[in-house]
């Protein structure tokens, strides 16, 4: 063997990237088993459907101890999201994701078997552990090993898929409530079939990605672990002050559709269903849309957004809040991939599910302020009216446009400054 064949074979065992498929089916699949581990994101909210029939089988337990059977398990999400990130270069990411997946189903099924309603949420809190791994995992995984208008397409295909996923779980979750609800648990088998999906078409190699391990260890010769860049803490703010605005929609759609007097119940959610429906389908063209647009879609999307709840917050026409739904939906899928190629911008494998999870982490505080945040501007303001609420929400998309903008024009001048230098 020649000199020259063994430095390629070294080359070849030292980048687990160049171990990964490069075309073909076998590429098709590892494509299919990182998107499969979106499906499972929304498996813990989704279970909301089930808690009226709980008090079936709690009738003393409180309405807030019945809904802490679906909100107690995002604190599980939140703690194993920003932690997560670092075990992934220790662990290896296609470990982190069999165990993340694996206590899905253990969090999520065996809870079954629990008499105690505080049992059952406390056992579900690992559900939202395994799910706070995957999470970052789902977007970064993209981003280590597909790279352009590849990765920007699949990004635009994992919102999609975690819409996708939803519409599965919560389909199934009524089909077998229609003849008894006490075995919705066993949707949670669908965190077994995409265990086996990722155990079998996502190559070893995808352990060593960004792996601590990997490589020299002589301190002179081991890789420097790359510096985590501003983008990720930029992530991080930003998704704290839309998922904020964004949780005005989600508290108040229904308060202030009644509040119109002209708009039902029923008519809200069909407005919300409209919202999934284009969430969906507007994840498809993400990565067409972007290669016109570029990084702008940030701005595009939050300004679809921002519409949505103005026009919720100010007319009583049912065809302006169908067009609404579009508006945000679409606004919607379009802005959590650019999120995460945004914090992933400049990074490398050894930080990107790190990087990806502070955005992650971001998303889950912004979703927990809502209520105390309309309380409080209640209080100030005098707004108590939840449909005129839907206008502060439009408020803080409007602070997260004028930050995006900041930071790109900051980011721009930074780039030029190094291009003279250089």
């Amino acid at each position: 063997m020649s000199d020259a064949t063994i430095a390629a074979t070294q080359v070849d065992k030292a980048d687990p990237l160049s171990q990964l498929p490069q075309s073909g089916p076998k590429k098709v699949m590892l494509k299919g088993a990182i998107l499969s581990l979106a499906l499972l994101l929304q498996s813990i909210s989704v279970t909301a459907a089930v808690v009226s029939s709980l008090k079936q089988d709690f009738p003393n337990a409180s309405a807030m101890e019945l809904q802490c059977f679906v909100t107690v398990p995002v604190l599980g999400n939140i703690i194993a999201t920003l932690i997560g990130g670092r075990f992934a270069t220790r662990i290896g990411k296609k470990n982190l994701c069999v165990i993340g997946t694996l206590l899905c189903f253990v969090g999520g099924f065996f809870p079954m078997f629990i008499p105690i309603l505080d049992g059952q949420t406390a056992l579900r809190v690992l559900a939202g552990f395994g799910l706070g791994l995957i999470q970052p995992l789902s977007a970064s995984l993209i981003v280590d090993c597909f790279k352009g208008k590849e990765a920007d397409t699949l990004m635009g295909f994992q919102s999609s898929a975690v819409g996708l996923g939803a519409t599965i779980i919560s389909s199934t979750i009524a089909g077998i409530m229609s003849f008894d609800w006490h075995y919705f648990y066993y949707v949670y088998f669908f965190a077994l079939v995409v265990t086996v999906i990722v155990l079998i078409f996502i190559p070893n190699a995808v352990n060593d990605l960004g792996r601590e391990t990997v490589g020299p260890k002589s301190s002179a010769d081991k890789p420097k672990r790359k510096k985590m860049p501003i983008s990720a803490y930029f992530g991080m703010l930003l998704q704290i002050i839309f998922a904020t605005g964004y949780g005005f929609y989600t508290i108040n759609l229904s308060l202030a559709a009644e509040e119109t007097g002209t708009i039902t119940a029923v008519q809200a959610a069909t407005v919300i269903t409209i919202i999934s429906v284009s969430s969906l389908l507007g994840g498809l063209v993400f990565g067409l849309v972007k290669s016109f647009v570029g990084m702008w879609i940030g701005v595009i999307s939050i300004s679809m957004q921002g519409a949505a709840l103005l026009i919720w917050g100010n007319t009583t026409s049912l065809a302006a809040w169908y067009v609404a739904g579009v508006l945000l939906g679409v606004g919607f899928c379009w802005f959590m991939p650019y999120i995460n190629i945004l914090v992933n911008e400049h990074t490398d494998p050894s930080i990107s599910a790190q990087a990806t999870s502070y955005a992650f982490f971001g998303n889950s505080i912004g979703s927990f302020v809502p209520p105390y945040a309309f309380a409080l501007l209640g209080a100030v303001t005098g707004v108590t009216s939840p449909w005129k609420s839907l206008n502060m929400g439009a408020g803080f998309m409007a602070v997260a446009i004028v930050l995006i903008v900041a930071f790109m024009i900051n980011d721009k001048q930074k780039s030029s400054a190094r291009a003279i230098t250089a």
